[in-house]
Formats: C-alpha cells, structure tokens, sequence
C-alpha cells in the first residue's frame, strides 16, 4: 500500500512541472511527454495521459505499472491547490502553493523570439525560441509551438534540462463543454497525508 502510495505521489511531482499553460477555453486531449538524455536523445521514455482543461482548472490522468492516478489542479484558487487521487484507493493526497516549471518565474532577462510557421499534427502554429537566466547565472532555452486557430495555446514544447531532452506534445485535441465536477475530489474518498522522510530516516 505504501509503495503504491509514494508512487503515485512521484508521478504527480513528474507530471506537475509539464502541464500545460490552458488557452483553449474547456478541452480534451491526450498529451505525450518524451524524456531522453543528451542531445540526441538516448534511452527515451514516453508518458502519456489525458488531459482535461477548463480555464484555470486541469485535470491529468496517468496509467503507470497498470495502476491509474488521476492529478487535478486548481489554479483559480487563491491558493494553487493540487489533488493525487488514487482511485484503487479512494484516497487522495492534497498540497498547496506554486507547481514547479522548466520556465522562469519572472520575465526578468526572458526572451521569446518568432522563428517560422510550422504544422504541428495538422494544426499551423507559430515556432518561438525561449530563453532565459537561472538563479545561478547559466542561461537555458527551449522552443514552443503555439497553436493558432487555438487562441495560441502551446501543443508542443522542447526543452533541455540537466541533461535531459524534454518533449511535450498534445494530441487529439477536442474543445468540449467539460463537467466541473471532474475538477473535484470525488464522494467517499479518504483524505491522507504522506510523511516527508522515510522510517529510520
């Protein structure tokens, strides 16, 4: 149980830092996440998930090892709240605050610069390069592609990190009126908490 626990509460840390900026109003689309190392992109693995937007509301839904973890996001909070709901459970775990980003927080030394018009799975969106300064003086950058007949919001994004080359794609994008219950813990589930170190630590 624990072990299950914990593993879904690392998945939803993973999937927070790439959920994308919503843009489209209420939507559905599955998003595809490709993590390899170095830049030509050795040992690649792939998650997938559907994603479910309404403005500042996300709803994430994994399937890892068999096992199905649902990560909704409440940004029209007051508080940013995030939920981990494991369904074979019926818990959920709850934190509060700013997600993590590969961007900056602040716009401060950030540039974004056209490149060109590309299609992107059949949608025509504009190609930006991003980049900018981290806390330590090392400067990053990444490449975004804004969809445009949707109110520009961002299918694809490219990033390297420590090492890491980082692929964000949505797919089958559908713009559909979504039930605001999707974006709340269901009826019956337990409330738990997870403590930070682990016994013996």
């Amino acid at each position: 149980m624990k072990k299950n626990i914990l593993q879904s509460i690392v998945l939803s840390v993973l999937v927070a830092i790439f959920i994308p900026n919503p843009a489209l109003g209420d939507y559905v689309a599955d998003q595809f996440v490709t993590i390899s190392q170095g830049e030509i992109g050795v040992n690649p693995r792939i998650f997938s998930s559907r994603i479910y937007s309404q403005k500042k509301k996300l709803r994430m839904e994994v399937v890892i090892a068999g096992r199905r973890s649902i990560n909704i996001s409440r940004g029209d909070k007051e508080e940013p709240l995030f939920w981990n709901l494991m369904p074979d459970e019926k818990m959920y775990t709850e934190s509060r605050g700013e997600a993590g980003s590969l961007l900056p927080d602040s716009k401060q030394d950030y540039e974004k610069v056209f490149l060109a018009k590309e299609p992107v799975a059949g949608i025509m969106t504009n190609k930006f390069k991003l980049s900018w300064k981290e806390e330590d003086g090392t400067r990053k950058s990444g490449f975004v592609w804004e969809a445009i007949e949707f109110d520009n919001a961002p299918i694809r994004q490219e990033f390297f990190n420590n090492n890491q080359h980082i692929l964000l794609q949505l797919a089958n994008i559908k713009v559909q009126k979504l039930d605001p219950a999707l974006f709340e813990v269901p009826p019956g589930y337990k409330k738990i908490s997870v403590p930070l170190e682990m016994p013996g630590k």
